[in-house]
């Protein structure tokens, strides 16, 4: 059950960091004036990721009352880092670099390790 939901917090998290992403790709950030805040403010997608992002808090939060932080709580952060770094190669075409791959190595097998 606990590696359920972690996978569900993961899923809201990088879902809503995606949402924001292209949301945001859309609006002029290249000054910061009322005007910019008030399309950011204004704007669906950034409304939806953060109801995803708040998805993602509360699935997490029961998470934790599953087992121990210290196991919970870098697993959680290794799949979130994991699921961007796919996201950002299939979705927003950035780079797959042999420096993100040997990170995204090491970081499942710290998980592995911290998760026994």
């Amino acid at each position: 059950m606990l590696i359920i939901l972690l996978l569900l917090a993961m899923i809201f998290n990088v879902g809503a960091q995606m949402i924001l992403k292209a949301g945001i790709s859309k609006i002029d950030m290249s000054r910061i004036d009322l005007d910019t805040l008030f399309k950011v403010v204004t704007s669906l997608h950034i409304w939806i990721g953060a109801f995803a992002y708040g998805m993602s808090f509360i699935i997490y939060i029961f998470a934790l009352s599953k087992g121990e932080l210290s196991k919970i709580s870098p697993v959680s952060q290794a799949l979130t880092i994991i699921g961007i770094v796919a996201v950002s190669v299939l979705f927003f075409n950035e780079p797959v670099t042999w420096f993100k791959l040997i990170g995204i190595a090491l970081l499942i097998a710290g998980t592995v390790i911290i998760f026994q």
